[in-house]
């Protein structure tokens, strides 16, 4: 009897988790992979956490009736106001995003770090628990990123580098070249903060997740190529050619590496 493939299910609200599967992918190319972006409901980032839990609460439901093994929860303020209680409440494993903000405070003492990430994130107890745990006050600077992920979801490129030029000239005159990205979203502009400044570190949580995902659940080496099913709630049709044009687009060799 032919071995199936492990499934697992990838959620964001909108196409940050498309960098977090492209890194799962990469690690795990036995899995075959069900991705759904809660386009309808983004962005995340400016939402009571109530509304954010009800939101992937259902998302897991829809995974569970794909026949999923395990659930990523590709997002930061998804993770951080819903991983808990959706850990209790399902069977499979489900796996939240880490900002790397440990190892960018560790790997670079009595720097100063940027957090980039969405203001419900950097409001929550786990941002707040993870810098006291490292004693990291006076070196955070948190940067809330408000709308960042919604121009990112419409796959305009120029208009979040515009976004972004008043964050980059802040940063400039802290000079700070240390950055963490804490949500999805931001992964896929990579490309723009290397344009600011080709000597900055940009530090993010995709490789660490995918790493942990596949020791905890281990696939079994299957040949075939790996299948993804993509949903896209409240996605038109140019949503579904933006979604595809970052998929094709991202770089592994770049991609969560420390230059």
């Amino acid at each position: 009897m032919a071995r199936e493939r492990i499934k697992i299910g990838v959620t964001d609200s909108g196409f940050g988790g498309l960098s977090v599967l492209g890194e799962l992918s990469n690690t795990i190319p036995e899995a075959d992979y069900v991705y759904y972006g809660d386009l309808l409901n983004a962005p995340y980032g400016n939402k009571p956490p109530e509304q954010v839990y009800t939101f992937i609460d259902e998302i897991c439901k829809f995974f569970m009736g794909r026949g999923v093994s395990a659930i990523v929860v590709a997002c930061n303020t998804a993770t951080s106001v819903a991983i808990n209680q959706l850990r209790k409440k399902y069977p499979v494993p489900i796996f939240g995003m880490e900002p790397a903000i440990k190892p960018a405070v560790l790997e670079n003492p009595d720097q100063k770090v940027a957090v980039l990430a969405t203001p419900l994130t950097l409001k929550e107890e786990k941002f707040m628990r993870l810098e006291k745990s490292l004693e990291a006050y006076t070196i955070l600077k948190p940067v809330p990123c408000d709308g960042l992920a919604t121009i990112i979801d419409t796959g305009d490129i120029e208009k979040a580098r515009e976004y972004l030029q008043p964050i980059f000239k802040n940063l400039e005159q802290e000079k700070i070249e240390i950055l963490v990205l804490g949500c999805t979203h931001y992964v896929l502009i990579k490309s723009l903060f290397y344009d600011w400044n080709k000597n900055v570190k940009l530090y993010d949580g995709n490789k660490g997740t995918a790493n942990h995902v596949r020791r905890i659940i281990i696939p079994l080496p299957i040949e075939g190529e790996s299948k993804l099913d993509l949903f896209l709630n409240g996605g038109r049709e140019e949503d579904f050619e933006i979604a595809y044009n970052y998929l094709n687009n991202q770089n592994t060799n770049e991609r969560n590496y420390v230059k």
